[in-house]
C-alpha cells in the first residue's frame, strides 16, 4: 500500500522586501495569482491524466492567500505528488509544505517508522526526517 498526503502554503517569496511600495504590491500580487492559475492547471492535468487525487485548494481566506491540502492512495508507489511538489519548488520561490509517504513495498520499509517526509522550503524540495509520527507510530492500529 502506498499512501501521500501533505500540505503546501503557496506564494512568492516577499520577505527580503523592507518597504513595499504599491506597484512593487501589484507586481507581487500578480506572480502570486500566476502561480495559484499554474497549480490549479497542473492540478487539472493530473486528474486529466486519470490519476486520482483528493485535493482542496483554498483561496484568500483569512489572510492566507493560497493553501493546498492533498492525498493519494494506491496500492503501489505513485510519485505524482512528489513530482507535484517539486514542480512547485521550481516555478515558486515562496512556498512551503509538506509530504506524507508510507510505502509499505519500499525495500528500505521499517514498519515500527514508516513515514517519509518531504519538505518543501521555497526553492529547497528534500527528504528529511520524520520524528513527529514515526516517534509514536507503535501506538496507532493500523
Amino acid at each position: 500500500m502506498f499512501n501521500s498526503y501533505g500540505w503546501i502554503q503557496l506564494g512568492m517569496n516577499r520577505k527580503p522586501l523592507d518597504n513595499i511600495d504599491d506597484d512593487l504590491e501589484i507586481k507581487y500580487d500578480k506572480l502570486d495569482i500566476d502561480l495559484n492559475n499554474k497549480v490549479k492547471s497542473k492540478l487539472q492535468e493530473i486528474i486529466d491524466s486519470n490519476e486520482i487525487i483528493q485535493f482542496n485548494f483554498i483561496d484568500k481566506l483569512n489572510n492566507l492567500d493560497s493553501f493546498l491540502s492533498i492525498q493519494l492512495s494506491r496500492n503501489h508507489f505513485n510519485g505524482t505528488l512528489r513530482e507535484l511538489y517539486k514542480w512547485i519548488s521550481e516555478i515558486s520561490d515562496g512556498s512551503h509544505g509538506v509530504l506524507y509517504e508510507m510505502d509499505d513495498e519500499c525495500e528500505n520499509f521499517n514498519p515500527e517508522k514508516p513515514y517519509r517526509i518531504w519538505r518543501l522550503i521555497g526553492k529547497e524540495f528534500e527528504a528529511c526526517e520524520e520524528l513527529v509520527l514515526n516517534e509514536k507510530y507503535h501506538k496507532v492500529n493500523y
